[in-house]
């Protein structure tokens, strides 16, 4: 397939189309006043086919945009069905009025691997919000939207955009949206058939445009009569009455209903042409779309550009569909008749499609062209495209929900010939929570491998092919399901097995054998293959799995305690999304997890909220394990500072629900060991015993918990064991501390050193206790760590009193036992934990500004939720922050404390 020239033909469906070469001015429908001065939000034009409800909304546009009111227009046609599809359009459609607009949403569409349109429409939702002028959007053709999930979007758009969004929707039949609540309020202007039917008047000012004075009043009120001022009829009696001089025959000669009328007028329009532009055109209405090349290719002609102006400028209901009048179209009335007439005068229909099918496909337009020959049901050339293609649409144009739709329209025995087609959905959809999905093509695979295994001469290769894929799904579903240990295992036999796969293939299985690696702390041997992934994936261009490989890296750096080198590889991977993946947020945010906890960790506060802000949301849904367990883990140790110790539990609570409700027992039991330290530190022993005892590590051998937390677990038990039996704790130490040691995990072996020189100083021997803490501080210096000490002030800072200065006088370990103990101090004097933070209204993010202006509503917050696309956890977290920032307690008061600072 050769590189995409697709979009010329969206440009094509950015353009209003005009049916007729000269249009005739209709002073009764001129754009209603209400809809200028913003009473009315929205407009819909809902007339059958021929009523020139896209002239009539063209006109609208044109005159708006001499106005100078930014304009935005998207022609729909039944592939946007595909919210995905859609959701492309619209941005491109609203990049009309602000070339701004839009672009963290098509970053969202790249990045949503499972198709779901809501978070770029959230995002697409924060840009509207934040238009500074009026900005109309006009959609033509909505009978063409059926999907639940199109009519969505646009529901969401005319019932919830900010006030200065308008919109005009014309179509055949009513919109299946919401439009009562608009109507009630006055907000809707409505135009059907009634108001778009000629007038006696216009009809005659019509014919004379179009023939001359060469009909009479009656024959005009005649000709009325019999149409009833249906404009597409006027049109075609004009074109059969300017071939015919009886027009008294013509006249008396069709009436009925809209489709014999249709039928009559065609007839006569079309018997009427030459046998070249007769068959031409016969031909091209078979497509949605054409241009001179395109129309070249279907016909023989070598001149059809000069044959498409001609038919153009003979009003045979070609709409042009872009201001260079390029790209054209058949109106849908006239392009259903030519099909049937086509088809009942023995035409090859298929061998036309396909013709054009060839032509698209070829000249880059994969899509249409694909679209082409399934309509054509070509199944054969059909499926081999969709193979050939899949690759290049999932991974670097993010049309999922196409590859689901082709899918479904196309035979399964022909998909199954096609392995590939299935191979890549369920590899895209590993990504997802949509298991039961990928696990349905996993087995759809194995029912293929296992047919052709027991065909005699089947391709060997293909069988061998389809059993690595199936093999890598199960290693990936382990990696992503957080199950370190087995993925290793698993993923060393995938590389041992087909040493010769893919680049991009042993690629991915390297990044799961290299979160094994991390899992098990094998930090070593975890970065030797994440450079050797690195360099398969940099060869084969597989960008989305190596911005996974800049995450392992951090990851395998982070739990090494190398932050500075975390914090490099982070910035590296948000740098390649940017470049090669449009931001691609949603794996962006896993990269701001680590960089939140890097920035807490050197007390960059305001720098670690604002990571938060940007991850947080699209964590709770997609993040993996370690992105779910930083986020909030930093979010509680934030809250804490900022808000007091409540705040801060109340986000390791949601974590804990979090880590249930996604499957991460590690992120549940992990978040659960932090509050136990909490409750420890605070001298509330029973209680962190009992949080132990819940999750199963309250024994200082070990326990069920105890084997998730890896040499953490005694860190947790320690908490409610060093008051009572702290000889307990130093007896254990050594071990744990000595394997920290040995595998250069240097922020755990700080960590345990300091409970080390705590128990020391329980146990009474405070020459040990302070002889333990010099060690940690002398470890932690030259990496910056900072709140690993700080976070234990309540039992160190006796210690740290009792360190000799001249012992530390040229150490590393100096500066940061004296940064250590002023902000000890400045805490215990009640000073703020926060390193030059902004004011309280440049605290707000924008989406919270426009949650809060959502909150003087009466929605609950359910309904919130629904109306800005995100899910109730996610607004919750939101409302979090809005409350802490506001230095409030629920919507009442953030919404007369917004007030008063002006933010609503």
């Amino acid at each position: 397939m050769q590189a995409s020239s697709s979009g010329a033909v969206v440009e094509a469906k950015l353009y209003p189309g005009f049916g007729a070469a000269k249009v005739m001015p209709r002073p009764k429908l001129a754009l209603p006043r209400e809809f200028g001065d913003g009473t009315l939000s929205v407009v819909v034009v809902c007339a059958p086919a021929g009523y020139g409800k896209s002239t009539l909304m063209g006109s609208w546009h044109e005159a708006l945009t001499a106005q100078g009111v930014a304009c935005g227009w998207l022609s729909l046609d039944p592939d946007d069905d595909d919210p995905a599809r859609l959701m492309r359009h619209l941005i491109a459609a609203f990049q009309r009025v602000d070339a701004k607009i839009g672009r963290g949403a098509m970053g969202e569409l790249t990045a949503n691997v499972a198709g779901n349109v809501k978070p770029a429409l959230e995002t697409l939702a924060a840009d509207l919000g934040q238009l500074g002028r009026r900005a109309v959007l006009f959609l033509d053709d909505l009978q063409f939207l059926s999907a639940p999930e199109a009519l969505e979007l646009v529901d969401w758009l005319i019932n919830y955009s900010p006030r200065q969004c308008q919109y005009v929707l014309g179509g055949r039949v009513g919109p299946q949206i919401r439009l009562g609540n608009l109507r009630v309020r006055g907000r809707l202007g409505e135009y059907g058939a009634q108001e778009l039917q000629f007038s006696a008047e216009e009809s005659a000012q019509f014919m004379e445009s179009r023939l001359g004075p060469v009909l009479g009043q009656e024959q005009v009120k005649q000709l009325l009569s019999r149409t009833e001022g249906w404009p597409a009829a006027m049109e075609l009696a004009a074109l059969a009455l300017r071939t015919e001089t009886d027009h008294a025959r013509i006249l008396q000669r069709f009436a009925g209903s809209d489709r014999e009328v249709v039928d009559y007028l065609s007839e006569a329009v079309l018997d009427g042409l030459d046998a070249r532009t007769r068959g031409f055109i016969l031909r091209l209405a078979h497509f949605d779309r054409f241009d001179a090349e395109l129309a070249e290719a279907v016909t023989d002609e070598f001149d059809a550009g000069t044959l498409l102006g001609a038919v153009h400028a003979s009003n045979l209901f070609l709409v042009p569909l872009d201001r260079a009048a390029r790209w054209f179209r058949f109106h849908h009335l006239a392009a259903e008749f030519l099909r049937d007439r086509f088809r009942r005068e023995g035409g090859d229909a298929a061998a036309v499609l396909m013709t054009g099918a060839r032509w698209l496909y070829d000249n880059g337009h994969a899509e249409e062209g694909i679209n082409a020959a399934i309509r054509a049901e070509s199944w054969e050339t059909a499926t081999r495209w969709v193979a050939e293609s899949a690759e290049e649409l999932i991974y670097r144009r993010g049309y999922h929900q196409t590859i689901l739709r082709w899918m479904m329209r196309l035979p399964p025995d022909w998909v199954d010939r096609f392995p590939t087609i299935r191979i890549h959905y369920a590899f895209a959809l590993a990504f997802t929570p949509r298991q039961q999905e990928v696990e349905a093509q996993v087995h759809r695979l194995r029912t293929i491998h296992a047919a052709l295994s027991n065909t005699p001469g089947s391709d060997a290769r293909l069988i061998e092919q389809i059993e690595s894929e199936i093999e890598l799904q199960k290693v990936l579903s382990l990696g992503l399901r957080d199950d370190g240990h087995q993925a290793r295992i698993e993923a060393q036999t995938w590389l041992e097995r087909w040493p010769d796969a893919p680049l991009i293939r042993r690629g991915t299985v390297g990044n799961v054998l290299t979160f094994g690696l991390k899992t098990a702390s094998e930090i070593d041997a975890g970065l030797e293959w994440n450079r050797k992934v690195r360099a398969w994936l940099n060869q084969a261009e597989g960008w989305y799995s190596l911005s996974w490989t800049d995450y392992l890296a951090a990851l395998l750096y982070m739990k090494r305690g190398a932050y500075f080198e975390a914090r490099q590889f982070c910035e590296a991977g948000v740098a390649l999304l940017q470049e090669k993946l449009d931001g691609h947020p949603a794996h962006a945010a896993m990269f701001h997890t680590v960089l939140a906890t890097v920035a807490y960790e050197f007390d960059e506060l305001d720098r670690a909220h604002a990571h938060l802000e940007l991850c947080m949301p699209r964590v709770l849904e997609y993040g993996q394990a370690d992105a779910v367990l930083m986020g909030f883990l930093t979010a509680a140790k934030l809250e804490r500072l900022r808000h007091g110790e409540e705040a801060g539990l109340d986000r390791l609570y949601e974590g804990q629900e979090a880590g249930a409700q996604r499957g991460f027992p590690r992120v549940t039991v992990s978040l659960a060991a932090e509050e136990c330290g909490w409750h420890g530190r605070a001298g509330r022993f029973d209680e962190a015993r009992r949080v132990a005892a819940r999750h199963g590590f309250d024994r200082i051998d070990g326990g069920p918990g105890a084997a998730l937390l890896g040499e953490k677990a005694i860190l947790v038990a320690s908490r409610f064991l060093l008051r009572r039996s702290p000889g307990e704790i130093l007896a254990r130490i050594d071990q744990p501390i000595a394997r920290c040691t040995e595998k250069g995990l240097y922020r755990r072996w700080v960590e345990l050193l300091l409970i080390k020189a705590i128990s020391y100083k329980e146990d009474g021997e405070l020459t040990q206790a302070v002889s333990s803490l010099k060690e940690a501080l002398t470890i932690a210096a030259p990496r910056n760590y900072f709140h690993t000490i700080f976070d234990e002030a309540p039992d160190i800072e006796t210690l740290l009193d009792r360190l000799d200065p001249v012992e530390l006088r040229g150490s590393e370990a100096g500066p940061l036992a004296r940064r250590l103990r002023q902000a000890m101090k400045d805490a215990s004097n009640g000073q703020a934990r926060r390193s030059g933070s902004p004011k309280l209204i440049e605290d707000l993010s924008r989406r919270e500004v426009a949650i809060i202006k959502r909150l003087e509503s009466e929605l609950s917050n359910k309904e919130i939720a629904s109306a800005i696309f995100i899910s109730e956890g996610t607004l919750k977290w939101h409302l979090h922050n809005i409350y802490g920032k506001l230095g409030v307690k629920n919507r009442s008061g953030a919404v007369v404390k917004a007030r008063a600072l002006s933010v609503i």
